[in-house]
């Protein structure tokens, strides 16, 4: 299990009175919970947030809001939602947040980002994703306070509605709060930032006991993950087996990359050798039955799978190459959370003629290939480099190269 620091033991008690000699139990009011950033304690960042906040915001203390707080699920358990997140955060790397800065944003001041970091809204998109399962409905109350705040568009109506908060997905900010609502009002002078890099390091599960109090601690969840997943795809034709070939006949000796190897079920090519494995139908199945594989699916009549290896390579920290497919990207997200996408494009005559170069589909299957071509949706949130692959190899595989390299 992970690794915790900062806890403290929560125990919900039921109030009980006395009336007219006869004992009445009464349920106290259920707490509510959220996932937050936080600091960790003792650093200059925390004593930071001491210092600097002020109003509302000392209720809520020195924080960035993943899964805004809510009430838990009657048909679930605390400990099943702690044990959740330990597992999160147990698949997820820490990483330093770009250089913060004081803005005021609507009628408050925080601290955000002074450039986007997609690991974060990347974070907090599967967290709102993943632990809604824990969430019980928004009482109309508690819908009419998240209105009040201000009005919201159609689009945060909808969020609402489905997630609980408005503030969530594509309309997410990522911020950290150092006062309540200004009213106007000039805040006072902050403390100076601190010098040293924020790490994002853990997840922190909150608990509001009662209406109105402070938050408080309940689990630091350290991210613990060590590996990096490049989930590389485009349509038919873009390059993506030429463009990874450059890459790993330029990546310099000793760097910490390994490259995924296919299993496919068609004849290999001469050029495809180091990058795939070919077999016959009957060989794959025997070897998706043995659970050979991490990742598998199949297109344009073939099935193509990904060793498990790749799982173990990632839990040695090392940067793993996938050569995968836009249709199996779903179920990759759903499998390696912590996945990275790189889409490789092409102009559509570009696309064209490549296709018919290498001689493999007919005229109509061509033309299908190039409708899917601009079929890829990848969600909100998800980091992803896009690369554009029409002339220039190089400049497109020195893209690539520094991604593989590039600090996570």
């Amino acid at each position: 299990m992970n690794s915790r620091a900062d806890s403290q033991h929560i125990d919900h008690k039921t109030e009980r009175s006395v009336a007219s000699g006869d004992e009445v139990f009464m349920t106290a009011p259920a707490p509510r919970f959220a996932i937050y950033f936080k600091p960790r304690a003792g650093t200059a960042w925390a004593q930071f947030g001491e210092s600097a906040l002020s109003g509302e915001a000392r209720r809520y203390g020195f924080h960035a809001t993943l899964k805004a707080p809510f009430r838990l699920s009657p048909d679930t358990r605390l400990e099943d939602l702690q044990a959740h997140l330990d597992r999160f955060c147990a698949r997820r790397r820490p990483f330093p947040l770009p250089a913060l800065e004081v803005r005021l944003l609507e009628d408050f001041l925080a601290l955000v980002p002074a450039s986007p970091e997609p690991r974060v809204a990347a974070i907090a998109a599967a967290c709102v994703r993943e632990f809604d399962r824990y969430r019980a409905p928004l009482s109309d109350a508690e819908i009419a306070r998240r209105r009040a705040v201000g009005p919201l568009s159609s689009r945060q109506e909808a969020l609402l509605s489905r997630w609980g908060y408005p503030h969530v997905l594509e309309d997410f900010r990522f911020h950290l709060s150092l006062t309540g609502r200004l009213g106007g009002a000039l805040p006072r002078e902050l403390p100076a930032l601190p010098a040293e890099p924020l790490a994002f390091d853990a997840l922190c599960l909150v608990e509001e006991p009662a209406p109105g109090a402070p938050f408080r601690l309940v689990e630091r969840y350290a991210l613990a993950g060590q590996g990096r997943l490049l989930y590389v795809v485009g349509p038919s034709g873009a390059g993506k087996d030429t463009l990874l070939r450059w890459v790993r006949h330029h990546l310099p000796g000793g760097a910490p990359v390994v490259f995924a190897r296919r299993t496919v079920t068609r004849a290999a090519h001469a050029a495809d050798a180091e990058q795939g494995v070919s077999v016959t139908r009957e060989q794959f199945e025997r070897e998706l039955a043995q659970g050979c594989f991490a990742m598998h699916w199949r297109a344009n009549g073939h099935a193509y799978g990904v060793g498990c290896e790749i799982r173990e390579w990632l839990a040695q920290g090392l940067t793993v190459v996938v050569s995968g497919s836009r249709a199996h990207l779903p179920q990759a997200l759903a499998d390696f959370p912590m996945l990275e996408i790189v889409h490789v494009t092409a102009a559509r005559e570009a696309l064209r003629a490549r296709l018919e170069a290498r001689g493999r589909e007919t005229a109509a299957q061509i033309a299908h290939r190039l409708a899917r071509a601009a079929s890829l949706e990848i969600p909100t949130g998800i980091p992803r480099l896009q690369i554009r692959n029409d002339e220039d190899l190089r400049k497109a595989g020195r893209q690539l190269l520094d991604c593989v390299l590039g600090a996570p």
